[in-house]
């Protein structure tokens, strides 16, 4: 079975006014700046994307300005979850009949321990549609004591399932999955800071934040690697981590959109609860792009 995301997948941020009011009519310029980055696809309103702190109509806006902005020229993967079963098969139908190539569910956030549950709610998902789907594996909303076999033979019920996207440190658990399920799943890694690990541990693509600011780093990391230049792929993470450790520093999505806003293509900023950049943290991280001895493109 072909895999449909490998490269360099941005999680793009979800714009919004000075009202902190969707604005979809910000929506064209990010993708066209990201497509002529080349990038291998998009997913939409996960975690960078805010969509727990939208509501069912805005995300199904948000979807309906995406995906007919990308026109097919790369895959794009609604992330439905962060709400309830009802909610997020509502979404994935919503994503179907719109033209998602793909659907995406973290854990039920009111149950993120119990396996049992979560593969109820996976099903649900999965038999929405006829799209593929993909757990969106997050550390905070999942069994810790999950192994890969427990949870390949688990999901075996879930219709549609194909991959998974491992926002997680714990790479052997990843290698695990990878190796046990033979390859077969759409293995993507989520934490930039360990892009490069991801790779080396057999990931096919990656999904993350800060390529919303700099893909041509993460790309050029992607193409150094699977061409065997291993050193010009780690120098790669180098630069990507300087870059990352002052966003963490000073909150990394709103970071994210201040620098997005620098570079000419606004998309407001973070919405409550999460944190918005402080004057201060603004001027940490303006002085600290200009220190770095490369663009952060």
């Amino acid at each position: 079975m072909s895999k449909l995301i490998r490269g360099i997948v941005p999680a793009l941020c979800t714009p919004f006014d000075d009202d902190d009011n969707l604005a979809v009519d910000r929506v064209p310029g990010l993708i066209k700046s990201l497509l002529d980055a080349n990038v291998a696809g998009f997913f939409v309103c996960g975690s960078t994307g805010e969509g727990q702190a939208m509501t069912v109509p805005e995300r199904k806006q948000m979807a309906e300005a995406v995906i007919p902005e990308v026109a097919g020229a790369v895959p794009v993967m609604m992330h439905v979850g962060a709400t309830t079963t009802e909610n997020a098969v509502v979404l994935a139908k919503h994503a179907a009949e719109t033209g998602a190539d793909a659907v995406s569910a973290i854990a039920p956030i009111d149950a993120p321990d119990d396996f049992d549950a979560a593969l109820d709610h996976y099903s649900a998902i999965g038999e929405a549609t006829d799209l593929p789907f993909y757990v969106y594996w997050f550390p905070s909303s999942g069994d810790r004591s999950m192994t890969a076999e427990r949870f390949l033979e688990g999901m075996e019920r879930v219709k549609n399932f194909v991959g998974f996207k491992f926002t997680d440190m714990n790479f052997y658990l990843f290698n695990r999955l990878v190796d046990s399920s033979g390859g077969r799943l759409n293995a993507i890694t989520g934490p930039d800071e360990m892009c490069v690990a991801g790779m080396i541990m057999g990931s096919d693509g990656a999904v993350g934040s800060t390529y919303n600011i700099m893909p041509r780093i993460f790309i050029e990391m992607h193409e150094a690697f699977h061409s065997g230049n291993i050193q010009a792929a780690m120098d790669a993470q180098v630069k990507a981590n300087r870059v990352l450790s002052v966003l963490i520093k000073v909150g990394t999505v709103s970071a994210i959109k201040q620098i997005l806003a620098w570079k000419g293509t606004p998309v407001g900023d973070t919405r409550a609860p999460r944190p918005r950049i402080t004057d201060e943290g603004r001027e940490i991280l303006r002085q600290s792009l200009d220190a770095f001895d490369f663009d952060v493109v």
